[in-house]
């Protein structure tokens, strides 16, 4: 088979010119292309675009909040009462969650959260959300249950934890409702946290920060973050131990008498310093789920008419103004009528004719208060009455506190006047009562009750005014030791080794479906304090509806006198009947329970401890009695009730004492004695 063959031509010029052309062209287009974007690089890297800074900022940087450590809340000693803790914070990013419905149901599972509520979280369109605050180290243990978080601690892509600050009360509901609770940001809510929120919170500061590919904050800004400024602490004028001691004698009693609650209120008479107030049913502000009702600090936010104990306040007017106890009144035999309505005494069988008015008091007659007010009159008695400062607020600046009601003298009809003269017709509060009472004891003083040993210059208290002279309050204080005393309405108030001054009142409280005055609800309160002995504290109790036996001598009455035990167990009140109670001197053996014998020896005069006041770092100082010659029992029974580490050496009695007799001595200090046999 014969191929043809095929004739190749070569190319032509023109052909050839074109290629070079096309290659020339596309080399041009190619460098011109380089040299702009060459060009347009440098001007990017050279020159800052406005446009293209703002991108970068939004994707890489942000400004941050930079919140302080909150202030902490301590008591008069230091005691911790409102401290901060380190804690986890769920948060994600949005944007950069995977395959999000999976990724919320297992959040939903281990938080414990709808889930509806999670997925609506990552759905949102910021770079930047809370899935749950706070978490607890079992929600943490969930994230690695739930395989949301492997071992090494990563968590799934857009999710990371925040570490944050917590507001925590180490002593939980101990003086719940005058500490309040913070939010979850800790910003104070009630109490103290509110009262003194600004002061606590420290300054917040606004910084730049640097975020990673999550969206997670790196690098901060940190001299911005250097202006940052700590909250300040609070010390309140609350003496820790014995608001302990109070809170449980207020709840057994408001157990025992089937209460609805209960307050107690402790205060120095001459400094106005409140060193417990509590109030039951307890909060404890850790538990955020609780009733509103348990939130209220009812020594300064609740009113209630005081009955009898405002028998006192009527007797300071009538002697300011020319009465004398041992005048006398006639008491109508138990009732009387006044304007068309019967008064009479709290009991059928209380037939007084004519008594002095310090018997009035004792016996607590209200149809002689009735009489004694319409005596003194409405001016002057209104003028008292305002002058103890019922009817406005204390001062003391606790949210909350309301004012009372005393009614425009206007209105102090004769029937008025003679309700009010034993203590209905008019709104008060605890703490109204107790600084009144102080009065009493502090020569007619009156001072402004205060919750806070540091305040700021702003909050200092007012000076105190004398408001009656110190012979009025003395005659008073007479008239209310009588009530302890055979005869008269609180001798359960009454504790072995004290002399005790106060007033029961056994108040009827309105009823707001019928306006009346109910028969079968009372308010049981009594308000007094152990006399001649210094500090000078005055102590209010009260029972708020006692069940079965409501009488304020049978119920507010011995709550007062557990009360005043836990005090003078505290504060080391001298007991002015020691030595007659005290048992009959022991043998060193028997006291020592040893069998060696030792000769009967007699025994020292036993001192009780007397208070030197307080050192500059806020410790109680007392002068030290001598204990020489003391068995070792006899000298820890003049040591109770304070945090003294006692040191004993050798046996027999005490032959020295570290410190000495008369040396100041604080608190935390050691007491060493040596014992040496006779």
């Amino acid at each position: 088979m014969k191929f043809a063959r095929t004739k190749l031509h070569p190319k032509s010029p023109k052909s050839t010119d074109a290629q070079k052309r096309r290659m020339i062209a596309l080399g041009v287009c190619v460098c011109l292309l380089a040299a702009a974007i060459i060009t347009r690089s440098a001007m990017i890297q050279i020159h800052s675009d406005p446009r293209l800074a703002n991108m970068a900022k939004r994707q890489f940087q942000s400004k941050m909040l930079t919140r302080p450590r909150r202030g902490a809340i301590v008591d008069r000693n230091g005691e911790p009462l409102a401290i901060n803790v380190e804690i986890h914070s769920l948060a994600a990013n949005p944007a950069k969650a995977q395959n999000k419905a999976v990724l919320a149901r297992l959040i939903a599972k281990a938080m414990d959260l709808p889930y509806a509520k999670v997925l609506a979280r990552l759905g949102e369109k910021r770079d930047f959300v809370w899935l749950k605050r706070h978490l607890t180290e079992a929600e943490l243990l969930s994230l690695k249950k739930w395989h949301i978080q492997d071992a090494s601690g990563d968590l799934v892509s857009g999710l990371w934890l925040v570490r944050e600050s917590k507001r925590v009360y180490p002593h939980k509901e101990l003086a719940g409702q005058i500490l309040g609770g913070v939010n979850v940001d800790s910003e104070g809510l009630e109490g103290i946290e509110l009262w003194q929120n600004e002061r606590m919170r420290g300054k917040v500061v606004s910084v730049s920060a640097i975020k990673d590919a999550l969206g997670r904050p790196t690098f901060i800004d940190a001299v911005a973050a250097g202006h940052v400024q700590d909250g300040e602490p609070v010390q309140l004028t609350l003496d820790a131990s014995l608001q302990y001691a109070v809170e449980e004698e207020l709840r057994n009693s408001v157990l025992k008498t089937r209460s609805r609650s209960g307050t107690v209120v402790v205060m120095n008479a001459t400094s106005g310093e409140i060193l417990s107030m509590a109030s039951y049913p307890v909060f404890d502000p850790n538990e955020k789920s609780q009733s509103p009702d348990h939130k209220r600090n009812r020594a300064i936010t609740d009113g209630y008419e005081p009955g009898s104990t405002l028998k006192a306040a009527l007797l300071a007017s009538a002697l300011s103004h020319g009465s004398k106890l041992t005048d006398q009144i006639y008491a109508e035999r138990g009732k009387m009528m006044i304007q068309g309505h019967s008064i009479s005494e709290a009991e059928a069988h209380e037939k007084f004719e004519w008594i002095t008015l310090k018997k009035l008091i004792q016996v607590s007659s209200n149809v002689g208060a009735a009489k004694l007010a319409l005596k003194v009159g409405a001016d002057h008695y209104w003028n008292s009455l305002r002058a103890f400062g019922l009817g406005t607020k204390t001062g003391v600046g606790f949210p909350g506190e309301i004012s009372g009601k005393v009614p425009a003298k206007k209105d102090w009809q004769p029937l008025a006047l003679a309700n009010i003269g034993f203590g209905q017709g008019v709104l008060v509060t605890p703490i109204q009562m107790t600084r009144l009472y102080a009065t009493f004891l502090n020569g007619g003083w009156i001072v402004q009750p205060t919750l806070i040993k540091t305040p700021t210059d702003a909050a200092k208290p007012e000076v105190p005014h004398r408001i009656f002279t110190p012979k009025v309050a003395a005659d008073v204080m007479t008239a209310l030791g009588s009530v302890t005393e055979t005869g008269g309405t609180g001798l359960k108030a009454n504790l072995s080794g004290y002399k005790v001054a106060g007033k029961t009142g056994t108040a009827q409280v309105v009823d707001s479906a019928t306006h009346r005055y109910s028969r079968s609800r009372h308010i049981a309160s009594f308000i007094g304090y152990a006399v001649n002995v210094d500090p000078k504290i005055v102590i209010f109790t009260a029972l708020d509806e006692p069940r079965g036996v409501y009488y304020a001598s049978e119920t507010a009455a011995p709550l007062f006198r557990q009360v005043l035990n836990a005090v003078a167990g505290r504060f080391s009140l001298p007991s002015q009947t020691l030595a007659e109670n005290m048992e009959p001197a022991k043998q060193p053996q028997e006291v020592l329970n040893t069998t060696q014998a030792h000769p009967v020896t007699p025994q020292a005069t036993l001192e009780a401890l007397e208070w030197q006041g307080a050192a500059p770092s806020g410790e109680l100082m007392w002068a030290m009695p001598a204990l020489q010659g003391l068995t070792p029992r006899e000298a820890l029974q003049a040591l109770q009730g304070h945090k003294f580490q006692i040191e004993i050496l050798g046996k027999g009695l005490i032959k020295t004492q570290t410190p000495e007799s008369g040396k100041r001595v604080s608190e935390n200090e050691t007491i060493r004695l040596t014992l040496e046999s006779p």
